[in-house]
């Protein structure tokens, strides 16, 4: 489907789309400043290696240390969010917990990856005190986690930052405005589709849903393209019919077996076909086969190879086997002479006549005249010329020339006693429009 076609649906029903949006941007926006502020304090701390390190035994003590760095960080972490560090950060703070709702601030401890640093997030409804909660439980963690590891200590990197972690309710308002136009134009689109379901799923898909090649409509879409390029170009153009002829027995198949058997054939066509053809099923075991760039008689001898090989070839399905014959029928379109219309009549035209004479014949039907130099294949069995009647006997008495004027004619002179009789003779006959001399 075009985008065009999508902005149609949605302009045809935008008495959905419109309240989905007006409604989720006003109810964004009204929740966005009844709701309270957060606000969010970050402080960064390294682990650092002492330098005090000078012995062997100091040094494999702090080597093992390091091959456990995700226990390390992960121990800093606990530290810092244990109810002992938070309990010394309140003292620190000298605040009441229950009067100032300390208690309804969230502290997490993150460890930055790739990198020996742990990030310190406290989260609260009261800038001022997020922050000092912060660095109150960074000073305590840190007296804490120094006693822990003789030679990695921890220290602070940055100090604690403060920004609003709920954003601004003009924000809030637009993200939920387009939540909601989201919805509005999903639901716009389902209640278009469930109008005519099959009717979308075909329009929206160029491949027959059961054979796999392309469908009937796409077809019919390349061959007015490639018409109209013909057209422009000058160039050669063919179009087949080729219809599959099962054996006999073949409507006694199980329905499934016959799909499968019909879809291997295509299949197998739809291989042999060069890049540039397009191959789709149209319907009663017919395949309309369009060629570009190919005269009638490549187009002939291409559709022979593809009857050969149908008729060659045994399909197996399950424990089922069948074989396919064909009858197709050619038509040459060079210059665009033809419409599309025309063109499918004649190409359908020469498959009846196709049909007609027997299994596995090809009947080519061209629309143009044929071009100067003969195809190699009517060179070989080029018919004798035929005689021409002039409409008189050149011997009887009833000749419109008397002796002389046909002797003049026919180049003879009776004075060279037939030296000439051996000369190609070349009559011009024009047709006689003004009735009897």
């Amino acid at each position: 489907m075009e985008l065009r076609s999508y902005f149609i649906i949605v302009l045809k029903r935008w008495w959905i789309v419109a309240p989905f949006f007006s409604v989720t941007l006003t109810l964004s926006m009204f929740l966005s400043f009844q709701r309270p502020m957060t606000f969010q304090a970050t402080s960064t701390y390294v682990t650092s290696f002492d330098n005090s390190v000078n012995t062997v035994d100091q040094t494999i003590y702090a080597l093992d240390t390091v091959t456990q760095r995700d226990r390390l960080f992960v121990t800093y972490c606990a530290v810092m969010t244990s109810n002992a560090v938070r309990e010394r950060a309140y003292s620190l703070m000298n605040l009441d917990p229950v009067a100032n709702k300390l208690a309804d601030y969230e502290v997490r401890c993150n460890v930055l990856p790739q990198a020996n640093v742990i990030i310190l997030i406290v989260r609260g409804p009261v800038e001022a005190v997020a922050q000092r909660l912060n660095a109150a439980i960074g000073i305590a963690g840190l007296e804490r986690a120094n006693t822990l590891y003789q030679y990695f200590g921890l220290q602070q990197l940055d100090k604690p930052t403060v920004e609003n972690a709920t954003g601004s309710p003009a924000q809030q308002g637009i993200l939920g405005g387009v939540v909601g136009l989201a919805l509005g134009v999903g639901l716009a689109f389902l209640l278009d589709y469930l109008q005519n379901p099959i009717e979308k799923v075909e329009m929206s898909s160029i491949k027959h849903p059961k054979l796999g090649v392309y469908n009937e409509r796409y077809f019919q879409q390349r061959l007015a393209e490639e018409i109209n390029r013909s057209r422009s170009r000058n160039r050669p153009l063919s179009v087949a019919l080729v219809r599959i002829i099962p054996s006999e027995g073949f409507d006694l198949l199980p329905e499934s077996v016959r799909d499968k058997a019909l879809r291997s054939a295509a299949l197998r066509m739809n291989d042999a076909a060069r890049t540039t053809d397009i191959l789709a099923y149209l319907g009663r075991n017919t395949f309309g086969l369009l060629m570009p760039e190919t005269p009638g008689y490549e187009a002939e001898q291409f559709v022979e190879k593809l009857h050969n090989d149908i008729r060659t070839q045994t399909f197996r399905v399950d424990a089922y086997i069948t074989n396919f014959s064909a009858n197709s029928g050619v038509v040459e379109n060079s210059g665009g002479n033809l419409t599309l219309q025309s063109m499918l009549l004649k190409a359908n035209e020469a498959l009846q006549m196709a049909t007609q004479s027997g299994e596995n014949a090809i009947h080519l039907m061209r629309t143009t005249p044929l071009a100067f130099a003969l195809e190699p294949s009517e060179t070989a069995q080029a018919p004798a010329p035929e005689e021409i009647d002039l409409g008189f006997d050149l011997d009887s008495s009833n000749s419109p020339f008397t002796a002389n004027e046909l002797n003049e004619i026919l180049g003879t002179n009776p004075a060279t006693n037939g030296a000439n009789d051996n000369r190609p003779i070349n009559v011009d006959v024009v047709p006689n429009r003004g009735g009897d001399r």
